[in-house]
């Protein structure tokens, strides 16, 4: 445990965004109940998330980052923990390469973690590589309380504040769907596809 403790202090006094430890708690329970296969993971940032999600099943992770030096440290993790066999790590923009990653794949947990503003056009994209009874988890969805109130939102956040309302919209009309929108941390959507 001690490479991930060290890990998680690196990444909050390097403001690393990482899975806070109440929404952590929820994540660990949902993977423990899934018993997934397979794990599609949007945002790997250091790596934690998707440490915790391995040492919590026996799955495979597919894990996408943009940054080379995030992504390089979560290579260090990995290894260190002895996960690297397990994980498939690639770089580059989930909006560029999320396509390629998934083909032919199925996924019966799927960790969106990525950009807030694309969390519906992941969900889209992803939608048909996931199994039925599969788990789609969504940190952040109410990003500070921003979302879920009627207070006026700075200008730098209106475009994530909007597309994740939209986004919370979309998904609890959709029949597909089973959503649990949870007010923990900054909010989570625990959604299973029917």
């Amino acid at each position: 445990m001690q490479a991930l403790d060290k890990l998680y202090s690196y990444a909050r006094e390097n403001y690393i965004p990482i899975i806070d430890d109440e929404s952590l708690e929820i994540l660990i329970g949902e993977v423990v109940k899934a018993n997934p296969k397979r794990i599609l993971e949007i945002g790997t940032a250091v790596g934690y998330s998707g440490a915790i999600m391995l040492q919590n099943s026996e799955a495979v992770l597919d894990t996408i980052e943009i940054d080379e030096n995030r992504r390089n440290i979560a290579l260090q993790l990995w290894k260190e923990l002895g996960l690297d066999g397990r994980i498939n790590s690639y770089l580059g923009s989930a909006d560029e390469i999320l396509g390629e990653v998934i083909e032919g794949k199925e996924y019966d947990f799927v960790f969106i973690d990525g950009p807030k503003s694309r969390c519906s056009q992941y969900l889209d994209e992803c939608f048909d590589h996931i199994t039925s009874g599969g788990v789609i988890f969504v940190d952040d969805v109410l990003f500070f309380g921003m979302v879920k109130g009627q207070d006026w939102v700075p200008h730098k956040h209106r475009t994530i504040v909007n597309n994740l309302r939209k986004f919370l919209d979309k998904i609890q009309s959709d029949e597909r769907l089973d959503v649990n929108i949870l007010d923990i941390g900054n909010g989570i959507a625990v959604i299973r596809k029917k």
